[in-house]
């Protein structure tokens, strides 16, 4: 779902109007953005590499034998997870699969890289551990009782949000578990991690912010009508993707929603954000790619304002009603 070169703006996209990107037969779920590509997987089985800029597809990479839960961009290899329980290595350059990596018992939902390891999140209720050179693996951390569909890496810890509703914390060089953290009703779809700071979202129809030194809940953003897809952090924003085919972004600090965008005709199942565009793959088949940078910070301003002089409510309605607010 991710990208190691996250934290690094790295060469500059074109920006401008939104973009659609077509050439999935059925839905897609992890995208992500290595430079100036875009990374798609889908139920079709397959991964397709696009230019970014002219919205071609430039590859098609096949051969899982059933739909991908997850792909991860390091250097010049894409690491795919699929629900034929295997994960493989590919070379970004050629297309070629350089390894396939078996273990797994059931589809593997989430894949994540770091130095030389990829930590796989699986059906199976395991995470796995490998050896991105030679593909051994080397541990298996047994803890969640069901499924595991998230897992991000930050320093030596391993964060992972499972089917049982609870997201665990994970020593990466032991393979104990640290910490449970329990709150979220049902299951944990997404993790991701800024700083001090677990986002999860969950078919609970929140997503959570808690204090990963301590596991505490430090807030609750309930807005969502249906179950939250996917969960990305971009400098002070979260954005999310949910069932009710919209991308909603909040206020990291404050918990304000500040827009809401219905741009797909399905289930919203993923998102990553680089620079000023967020990347969205959806059950409706299609990838798009949307700049954000004329709303962020707007809504804030107006509430400051709200909050100093009083305005009549049916005003206070429509301006939020404006900017997408709740």
């Amino acid at each position: 779902m991710s990208d190691e070169s996250t934290g690094n703006p790295g060469q500059q996209i074109q920006l401008g109007k939104s973009k659609i990107l077509e050439g999935h037969t059925s839905y897609v779920n992890p995208v992500l953005i290595k430079d100036n590509l875009i990374i798609s997987g889908s139920g079709d089985k397959t991964i397709k590499i696009w230019d970014i800029n002219t919205s071609e597809c430039l590859k098609t990479l096949e051969g899982h034998n059933n739909g991908i839960g997850s792909v991860f961009a390091k250097d010049n290899l894409i690491i795919s997870g699929s629900g034929d329980t295997t994960i493989r290595i590919w070379d970004i350059n050629t297309g070629e699969c350089l390894k396939t990596l078996k273990g797994h018992t059931m589809g593997v939902k989430s894949v994540f890289a770091k130095d030389n390891l990829i930590i796989s999140g699986s059906a199976d209720t395991t995470i796995k551990i490998w050896d991105i050179n030679t593909g051994d693996c080397l541990k298996t951390l047994k803890d969640h009782k069901y499924w595991v569909w998230s897992v991000f890496v930050k320093d030596n810890l391993i964060i992972s949000g499972s089917e049982d509703k609870t997201i665990k914390i994970w020593d990466i060089n032991t393979g104990r578990c640290l910490k449970k953290l329990e709150g979220h009703t049902s299951a944990v779809w997404s993790v991701f991690v800024k700083d001090n700071l677990i986002i999860s979202g969950s078919s609970d129809k929140t997503i959570k912010i808690w204090d990963i030194d301590t596991g505490r809940c430090l807030k609750t953003l309930e807005v969502y009508k249906w179950s939250v897809g996917s969960v990305f952090v971009k400098d002070n924003l979260i954005i999310g993707s949910s069932w009710d085919n919209t991308i909603r972004i909040w206020d990291i600090d404050s918990g304000i929603c500040l827009k809401t965008l219905k741009c797909h005709r399905d289930t919203v199942r993923s998102v990553f954000v680089k620079d000023n565009l967020i990347i969205s793959g959806s059950s409706d088949k299609t990838i798009r790619v949307t700049p954000i940078s004329q709303f962020p910070g707007e809504l804030p301003i107006f509430r400051s304002v709200m909050d100093f002089y009083y305005l009549a409510p049916h005003l206070e309605r429509e301006i939020l009603d404006y900017f997408g607010g709740e």
